[in-house]
């Protein structure tokens, strides 16, 4: 008789009190793990789950503070617009493969919500704040939505600026004077949708 084959490899890694491999948890890859890298230093540490889309950094960065509105707010109803707005014009959406699955934008038809009378609820709203206000807002919630780990060239000039004023060092140039009236004007739609939604 042969002599008996060796079974499979031990994992590798930490182990507990039984023996138990400790599972680790998935950081991410390289480039994942430096975008949470640079924006630790904002909210006190706490900007790691919500750094995946474009308004979620400018939140990160602190770039929503200051407008007389809980900054969380501004970012969820900023979320929410987008969802909403590639929800309605699905047809309009980028198509990225010929099988593309029902995703991000899929119109399962149930819920008791319609969320076609609520984008059109919160379009009145921001349309309240002017043209500007909504050509800005558009450019922070919703034409970044199927591509959200880049930015915006404005957007990535005010996110250097506040790496920069954070004690960082900047992967770019500055944010200009024209960068921030833009965000001022994407805020103030962000804020009406917020303010009408009360009522």
């Amino acid at each position: 008789m042969g002599q008996a084959r060796r079974g499979r490899p031990r994992k590798a890694g930490p182990r507990n009190a039984k023996g138990r491999l400790i599972l680790q948890p998935d950081r991410g890859n390289i480039r994942v793990q430096a975008r949470m890298a640079a924006y630790a230093r904002f909210q006190s540490g706490r900007a790691d789950q919500h750094v995946a889309d474009q308004i979620g950094r400018v939140w990160a960065a602190g770039l929503l503070d200051g407008y007389g509105c809980d900054a969380a707010i501004l970012r969820d109803i900023g979320r929410r617009y987008g969802g909403l707005y590639w929800h309605q014009f699905a047809a309009l959406a980028p198509h990225t493969r010929a099988l593309e699955k029902q995703d991000r934008a899929a119109n399962d038809g149930g819920g008791e919500d319609n969320p076609g009378e609520y984008f059109a609820k919160l379009d009145a709203l921001a349309r309240n704040a002017g043209r500007d206000a909504v050509a800005a807002m558009h450019g922070l919630c919703v034409d970044g939505w199927w591509f959200p780990d880049t930015n915006a060239i404005w957007i990535e000039r005010l996110i250097n600026g506040a790496i920069q004023d954070a004690g960082g060092a900047p992967a770019g140039e500055p944010a200009t004077a024209s960068d921030r009236a833009r965000m001022s004007s994407a805020v103030e739609a962000l804020t009406a949708m917020v303010a009408g939604r009360r009522r």
